[in-house]
């Protein structure tokens, strides 16, 4: 890695306004740090369990600008638990890979000379506190100006995908990638419950397509099977206030062996939760929501790929694909037709 000592750089910090973070739904900024979070960071106290960690994780988000510097560091103000690992890309392309483990500016190597669009990708499971960014003494540097579709995803652990190799290559970041969009992953851990706050943030939001895969969370007790598609419905409600015609796909749970038959705590196992699912899209259609679809789990994962279910729940690895695949496949080739 470079030394930033050795080369004559500038420093920006987010109150200069050259650098966006793109996935994030909002950002904290102190005279320390800033800070992206994926809740609204200015009201986090409405969004109790959420605020306390994976509101603050970074599935999804990216750092994003537009610079001709060749030479580009990272500083953090603290670095929260392991080592963050960030996937950089230059022009749309994979460039490197980068691992910070202390408060030490962490260089970017072997960047090309000319103007070009920088987009890391950050940790998913942990927070990012950004210091400061510095280029080379002279460069210029600006936010990139984004044109992508934009695509809001709603759901579990699985979503915010803690078992992939790294921040690009979760399932939802491939599917992003592979269609050019602009993600923002609402992936909560443990914690997709239908939170009323989420869907009114998820109304508020830019969006061209809406993905929200739901029902895992609340097969522990979350949520009770009185309340299940009442809540269900409320959240698609709320979106439809200001997304009336936006392509909506609702996808039930993925496979899981111990939890397709069995009853949980809430009173449903995954197959009920999949036929209240598809009956509550099928209400929608009743009453003229075109733009609405149905897609089932096991569509996504099934049990030909429980091998790659190494706790019988979470999708390892190589499953990202498999799921990035199939999201593409047979979810957005259903919503592709109605803008």
């Amino acid at each position: 890695m470079t030394k930033i000592k050795e080369i004559h750089m500038d420093n920006y910090t987010y109150l200069d306004n050259v650098f966006s973070f793109e996935g994030a739904v909002s950002v904290e900024e102190n005279n320390e740090y800033c800070a992206p979070w994926r809740i609204d960071f200015k009201e986090k106290e409405l969004f109790p369990v959420l605020k306390d960690k994976v509101g603050k994780f970074c599935s999804g988000v990216r750092l994003c600008f537009t610079t001709n510097a060749q030479y580009i560091a990272l500083q953090m103000a603290e670095i929260d638990e392991d080592t963050l690992i960030l996937d950089v890309f230059v022009e749309g392309a994979f460039n490197q890979q980068i691992k910070i483990s202390d408060t030490s500016p962490i260089a970017l190597e072997g960047l090309r000379e000319g103007t070009k669009q920088i987009e890391i990708w950050l940790t998913q499971n942990q927070t990012f506190k950004l210091k400061k960014l510095f280029i080379n003494k002279g460069a210029k540097i600006s936010k990139t100006l984004d044109y992508r579709k934009r695509w809001i995803h709603y759901g579990s652990s699985i979503s915010q995908s803690n078992a992939a190799t790294s921040p690009s290559k979760t399932w939802a970041a491939m599917t992003a990638q592979k269609l050019n969009l602009n993600l923002t992953n609402l992936g909560f851990s443990g914690e997709c419950v239908f939170d009323p706050m989420v869907g009114m943030k998820m109304r508020d939001l830019e969006a061209d397509y809406i993905t929200l895969k739901l029902g895992i969370n609340t097969y522990p007790g979350l949520q009770t099977e009185r309340m299940f598609a009442p809540n269900v419905i409320g959240i698609i409600k709320s979106i439809r206030e200001r997304h009336p015609y936006t392509p909506l796909a609702i996808i039930s749970p993925i496979y899981c062996e111990a939890r397709e038959i069995e009853k949980g705590a809430c009173g449903l196992s995954l197959t009920e939760m999949r036929v209240s699912l598809e009956q509550i899209v099928n209400i929608f259609k009743s009453y003229g929501d075109r733009n609405i679809f149905y897609i089932s789990g096991l569509e996504i994962l099934n049990e030909e790929s429980k091998q790659h279910l190494p706790d019988g729940l979470h999708p390892d690895a190589d499953a990202q694909y498999i799921m990035s695949d199939n999201f593409t496949n047979k979810v957005f080739s259903r919503m592709a037709g109605t803008l």
